[in-house]
């Protein structure tokens, strides 16, 4: 017969060590590759969600007669006379859990004048803005229509600033009047 020696406790100890060593190097690789990804689905998610908002703010500005901006109290409300002959409204309001964080919503309520959380027509179309102020700015340049830029900073991290997207466009509002005279923005914008 031959020898029928096992293994030594010490050889045991320095096999599972080694094999715990192994094993925890593994979880936090897929662990921080976890994280990554939702990261990363959640970027796409909220830079998929401020695209399609200003595809649907361009199509609502195409059709609009006037557009009015108040940038302090984050909306853009657009009166539209030729697309559907319903007036829109967009605000950025604050999201209840996370005081830096801020939704994009749309309502086509006309009786209501500012956006409040407590309307229930507002849809949200975009999510992990960064602020609510600032999104919009008018200008109605002498001889030309109402045009509206877009400036909508998205973050899923609204703490690092090096992870902020921004999307900017300048939109015509094509069924707008032209500007004969010098226009300002006051004559447009509704006063906060």
């Amino acid at each position: 017969m031959g020898n029928e020696r096992g293994y030594t406790m010490v050889e045991m100890l320095v096999v599972m060590s080694i094999l715990g060593i192994v094993i925890a190097g593994l979880t936090s690789v897929f662990v921080s590759g976890g994280r990554a990804e939702l990261d990363l689905n959640r970027r796409f998610q909220s830079q998929q969600e401020a695209r399609l908002a200003l595809d649907k703010i361009k199509v609502d500005l195409h059709c609009a007669s006037s557009a009015e901006v108040d940038a302090t109290a984050g909306y853009l409300k657009i009166a539209e006379d030729n697309c559907s002959s319903t007036h829109v409204t967009y605000c950025a309001l604050t999201d209840p859990l996370m005081s830096s964080r801020y939704a994009l919503y749309r309502t086509t309520n006309v009786t209501s004048t500012r956006c409040t959380a407590s309307d229930t027509s507002m849809v949200k179309i975009a999510d992990y803005l960064t602020r609510n102020t600032g999104l919009w700015t008018f200008s109605a340049p002498n001889g030309l229509l109402e045009m509206i830029s877009i400036d909508f900073p998205i973050s899923v991290n609204p703490n690092a600033s090096r992870d902020v997207y921004e999307l900017k466009d300048t939109v015509v509002a094509r069924n707008s009047l032209r500007c004969t005279t010098s226009c300002a923005q006051a004559q447009y914008a509704v006063s906060p």
